[in-house]
């Protein structure tokens, strides 16, 4: 006898001191944090507590965006559009979605973070990447 049904699971996780750091300052400041390498000079958003590129552990907290440009794009029929993003002063893309996929969206448009009027320390505390008009890379 096979038996078919979903088993809900809810759960919570600690974002860590340098995941809460970079989600409080989403909430309360509307800024993005990012973790600059003292030994490498790389900058990796979001907040890490060690380089990705190096391994080092000499950061310096420094604010990017929040303009951007698109590295990559897709667009899906039920999830909508997402894009990678270099944020401006950011050496590492970051991953959210398109708040509305302007025309003939290709590699190299710029957007700009459009915040959540409502945040409560979320990466949905970003409500997506909005195009900025007239303006390419």
């Amino acid at each position: 006898m096979i038996r078919e049904g979903a088993i809900r699971i809810p759960f919570k996780y600690a974002a860590g001191r340098a995941g809460s750091r970079f989600l409080v300052a989403l909430r309360d400041g509307m800024r993005i944090i990012a973790s600059r390498c003292e030994t490498c000079a790389r900058v990796a958003v979001p907040l890490r507590t060690f380089c990705p590129a190096c391994g080092g552990d000499d950061l310096a907290e420094v604010e990017v965006g929040p303009g951007g440009t698109i590295l990559a794009w897709t667009e899906t029929p039920d999830a909508g559009s997402y894009a990678l993003v270099r944020l401006d002063g950011a050496d590492t893309a970051f991953l959210h979605r398109l708040v509305a996929a302007p025309a003939g969206c290709r590699i190299g448009h710029r957007v700009r973070v459009r915040f959540a009027s409502s945040r409560r320390a979320s990466i949905l505390d970003i409500d997506g990447f909005e195009p900025v008009t007239g303006e390419a890379r």
